[in-house]
């Protein structure tokens, strides 16, 4: 690893823990915008799924406890987005399939921890994901014209936490 990227790495990896602790509305986060974003940062697939996973893993201790059945579904969502999304290689498509991976999977561990109706479980969470959509659409749009802006006016071609 370079210099450059273990900078670029140590960057991004603050300001994904700065994110998850600054008190952003729930489920207003750009973590999962991130981890879809991954394969386009760099071509190393451990880095493309363990650093989201690990500073979903990490900032959880600080945060308020959470089952720990759906907190590994939630780490597992944020191991397989960068895979899925290398798959999809469409940010739209891998938005849309993540979003859904996220919302099947830990709404449905979310039922298993709880119980009740599990048709309830899912229409009480859409609310709540909606805003999961929403800033994942929304920090994709940014990470993606910011990345068009730096390979405009950059000497290479080189993935961001490549260089």
């Amino acid at each position: 690893m370079s210099l450059s990227m273990n900078k670029s790495l140590i960057l991004l990896v603050g300001l994904l823990i700065i994110s998850r602790l600054i008190g952003l509305p729930s489920n207003f986060s750009p973590m999962l915008a991130v981890a879809i974003f991954m394969p386009r940062l760099t071509n190393l697939r451990s880095i493309q799924s363990l650093l989201p996973a690990g500073v979903m893993l990490l900032t959880s201790i600080f945060l308020p406890p959470v089952d720990l059945l759906i907190l590994f579904c939630i780490i597992f969502i944020f191991v397989i987005t960068p895979i899925v999304s290398r798959q999809i290689n469409n940010l739209v498509y891998s938005c849309i399939s993540n979003f859904l991976l996220w919302f099947f999977i830990v709404n449905g561990a979310v039922w298993i921890s709880g119980g009740g109706s599990l048709i309830e479980i899912y229409i009480a969470a859409i609310p709540f994901d909606f805003r999961l959509l929403l800033s994942t659409s929304l920090y994709l749009l940014l990470f993606n014209s910011l990345e068009k802006f730096v390979k405009a006016h950059s000497q290479h071609n080189k993935k961001i936490l490549d260089s």
